[in-house]
């Protein structure tokens, strides 16, 4: 528990940290999130928690913090506050989903640990998710260039009532991508995390009695879901069957996955991508067993 509390605190600081200087710093923060997670329910064999932990104090090291977290100034309200901005900005594809992507986490982590959430951090996070509402929703890659497709382009989705963990599997299995578009802005692989995080923000907002805006939260998610379809039929590049991609797999629950994520790991997304896959088949019922689905989020093996 000692362990746990450290990375949280360590995640908060870097969430503040990453407000003032580089929106996408607060990658970390998540990766470290989503590893101790990892560990905490249980998700990975007891005989690879060494090699967790060896990524984890990793990004700690290497990614220090400027300062310590500061818990003295204690917010009231953090979570209905944070949910009532994710619904103000809702219904877009706002950076690749780092919106709610960021907001499930830290969420999360106040819920479960016991660490508390400060003003500080509150504002941190405001900061955070309006630059990634104004920044638009992030671009694609298209033939190999990145494209910023206008959001009026796409038609909006269809909003698909009741996003269930085993929905969100059964899409992000069920999605056909070119390994050149993944390659080149790794979509897919936030198709899963975004997914992933609805699903925990829709828990988030039924504790606070705003269980109404949960479709706001999802039409970003089918909205993502519509722009890469409509991405799909620009591209010039076939579609191989995920069977047929790469020359292996990687598996989060075998030594190999973490010894590579520990020569890159990728801003952190090694961890991540396992966390929501192995979190969302537990939550699922469902036994983790297509890791050659899953090792299309990941560059392909030599």
């Amino acid at each position: 528990m000692e362990q746990t509390a450290f990375y949280g605190r360590w995640a908060c600081q870097k969430m503040i940290e990453s407000a003032s200087s580089n929106l996408w710093d607060g990658h970390w923060a998540c990766a470290v999130l989503s590893m101790a997670r990892l560990l905490d329910e249980q998700l990975v064999p007891a005989g690879l928690e060494h090699l967790v932990r060896r990524n984890l104090d990793q990004i700690v090291t290497e990614k220090g913090n400027q300062g310590v977290y500061d818990d003295a100034e204690r917010k009231d309200g953090f979570r209905r506050e944070l949910l009532r901005l994710l619904i103000r900005n809702g219904g877009k594809i706002n950076s690749l989903g780092h919106d709610a992507i960021y907001a499930s986490y830290m969420l999360d982590l106040v819920e479960r640990s016991g660490i508390p959430a400060t003003q500080e951090l509150f504002d941190a996070m405001a900061t955070m998710l309006q630059g990634f509402a104004d920044s638009g929703p992030g671009y694609v890659t298209i033939n190999g260039i990145h494209t910023v497709v206008p959001p009026g382009e796409v038609p909006e989705a269809e909003n698909e009532p009741g996003l269930a963990p085993a929905s969100v599997l059964e899409l992000f299995h069920a999605f056909s991508r070119p390994e050149r578009m993944e390659r080149g802005d790794m979509q897919l692989g936030h198709l899963l995390t975004h997914g992933h995080a609805v699903v925990e923000l829709k828990r988030a907002l039924r504790a606070e009695a705003l269980e109404e805006h949960a479709p706001i939260l999802e039409q970003s998610f089918f909205n993502r879901v519509g722009l890469l379809a409509y991405a799909n039929a620009l591209e010039k590049e076939e579609a191989e069957p995920a069977a047929k991609v790469g020359a292996g797999t990687r598996n989060p629950l075998e030594p190999s996955y973490w010894e590579e994520a520990l020569a890159d790991s990728r801003h952190g997304h090694y961890g991540k991508y396992a966390y929501s896959y192995l979190r969302l088949c537990r939550l699922a019922g469902i036994h983790p067993a297509d890791f050659q689905s899953f090792s299309r989020i990941l560059p392909p093996l030599a």
